[in-house]
């Protein structure tokens, strides 16, 4: 895809793709993300200062696709014209904004930003949309809590998983999404028990059957994994093995999809011994026979 920064004046950037002149809310999210994750880990370097100011950027591009009001946003725009195209393309973008917009007040401190992230929250909750089960909702009530600590907060983080395992759990499709989703929801979860934030739903739930849905999809999502005696079945298997497919898409290989599978089982490393606790042999045992 064929993107560069555009500069609506010196305090407004945005992403745009130069083949259909569009530009995208998840764009500016995603490449706050790629800018701020390269800050992180690379804080002091002459690049890493120089993505500052482009950060800040992007994220006011975000404010201005965003209703300050009720936290909705705005999804294309045409360029050069900056009009509207669409007001809403896909559930994905308003996660992927949500997230980037904590990032951005994290790298400059300017609470326009957070203050942003939080109407968005806001949004999602009065429009219920665990609805969607959207693994960057995920990550962005992950990283609203850490600085928002608000009650209703964490607990819609548990519900976009919590109102999803049943459905989730039987999904016959690997889908790679739903293992981030499940991983933010815990490990945000998890951050709510330990900070003994004042939530009833929080206090009296019961994480077994979380725990088990979380064990299932990682172990069901194995039939997305390209292993060598099933790659030599392919046209070019010394391309594809050892990544992911998507098997019920005609066994479709893509970075994005890629991504979400090690992403999803990243974070299952990192914290299978909190939801391990929650699992008896016996369900372990049930699964293999």
């Amino acid at each position: 895809m064929d993107t560069f920064v555009v500069e609506k004046d010196e305090d407004t950037a945005y992403i745009l793709e130069k083949k259909s002149g569009e530009i995208k809310l998840g764009a500016n999210g995603v490449a706050m993300l790629s800018y701020t994750e390269y800050m992180n880990v690379f804080p002091d370097s002459e690049r890493a200062k120089q993505y500052g100011e482009l950060v800040r950027k992007l994220a006011n591009g975000i404010l201005e696709l965003q209703d300050s009001e009720t936290g909705e946003y705005t999804h294309v725009l045409d360029y050069p014209s900056y009009e509207l195209i669409e007001k809403f393309r896909t559930i994905y973008y308003d996660g992927e904004a949500t997230f980037a917009l904590v990032r951005a007040y994290e790298v400059t401190k300017d609470e326009r930003f957070l203050n942003g992230a939080v109407k968005a929250v806001e949004h999602f909750i009065d429009n219920d949309y665990a609805k969607w089960r959207d693994h960057w909702v995920s990550y962005a009530l992950f990283e609203v809590t850490k600085h928002v600590p608000r009650p209703e907060f964490y607990e819609f983080a548990l519900e976009n998983a919590d109102k999803n395992l049943e459905a989730i759990y039987k999904r016959a499709e690997s889908i790679p999404t739903r293992l981030e989703l499940f991983m933010l929801s815990w490990r945000t979860y998890q951050r709510a028990l330990a900070d003994k934030i004042d939530s009833d739903y929080i206090k009296d739930y019961d994480p077994t059957r979380f725990a088990q849905t979380i064990y299932y999809r990682a172990r069901h999502m194995l039939n997305g994994y390209f292993a060598p005696e099933i790659a030599m079945y392919m046209k070019a298997p010394e391309n594809i093995v050892g990544s992911f497919m998507i098997r019920d898409d005609d066994f479709r290989v893509r970075i994005d999809d890629t991504q979400h599978f090690i992403g999803g089982y990243y974070f299952y490393s990192q914290y299978y011994h909190e939801f391990r606790e929650f699992l008896s042999d016996e369900f372990i045992q049930g699964l293999e026979e």
